[in-house]
C-alpha cells in the first residue's frame, strides 16, 4: 500500500545511518537506531500482511494508523537528531558541544513497545486458530504467506 512507503523510507534512512562512514557522529545513540530498525521492521511485517484485509476491520486500521503515526514521529525525531548532529559537527569541533546531544526516543519507544505486544498477540491469535487451540510458538516470518481475515473475528483487543 502506498501509505506503507513511508514506514519503508524511514527503515532504509535507519539501515544507512546504522551502516554510514559518519557513524562516528551518532555512535552514542546507536542502540536507540537499533531499537527503532528492529522493531519499525517487525510493525513493518505486520502491515505487509494485513494490506489486502485490513479495511476489512476497523481494530486492525487503527491499529495501523498508529503504527503509522508513531514512524512518521520517529522519522522526525531521528532526522532533527541527525541534522543537529552533523550542524554541531560541522560548527566546532569540541566535544563538550556534544554531550548535550542526544536522541530523544523515549515518548515513541512506549508506543513502539505497545504496537509490538498487540501485533505479537494478534499473531498468537492467528495461531491458536490455525492449530486447533493448542498453544505453539508461533513465528512472525510464518505469518507472511497465510490469510489473516479468519482470525481477526476474534480480535477483541483494545487498541
Amino acid at each position: 500500500m502506498v501509505d506503507d512507503t513511508a514506514v519503508d523510507i524511514f527503515l532504509e534512512t535507519l539501515k544507512q545511518l546504522l551502516t554510514s562512514s559518519k557513524l562516528g557522529l551518532i555512535i552514542d545513540e546507536k542502540r536507540q537506531l537499533q531499537f527503532l530498525d528492529e522493531n519499525i521492521k517487525y510493525l513493518r511485517g505486520f502491515l505487509k500482511i494485513t494490506e489486502k484485509n485490513r479495511k476489512e476491520h476497523a481494530e486492525v486500521m487503527e491499529l495501523v494508523t498508529r503504527i503509522r503515526d508513531v514512524v512518521l514521529e520517529a522519522e522526525n525525531i531521528v532526522e532533527l537528531y541527525v541534522v543537529y548532529a552533523f550542524k554541531t559537527d560541522a560548527s566546532c569541533s569540541l566535544q563538550e558541544n556534544r554531550d548535550h546531544l542526544f536522541l530523544d526516543i523515549e515518548s515513541v519507544k512506549k508506543e513502539i513497545e505497545t504496537l509490538t505486544v498487540k501485533v505479537k498477540q494478534i499473531y498468537d491469535l492467528k495461531t491458536y486458530e490455525n492449530d486447533g487451540g493448542a498453544a505453539k510458538k508461533h513465528r512472525h516470518s510464518s505469518t507472511k504467506s497465510g490469510s489473516i481475515g479468519t482470525y481477526f473475528q476474534y480480535f477483541k483487543l483494545q487498541i
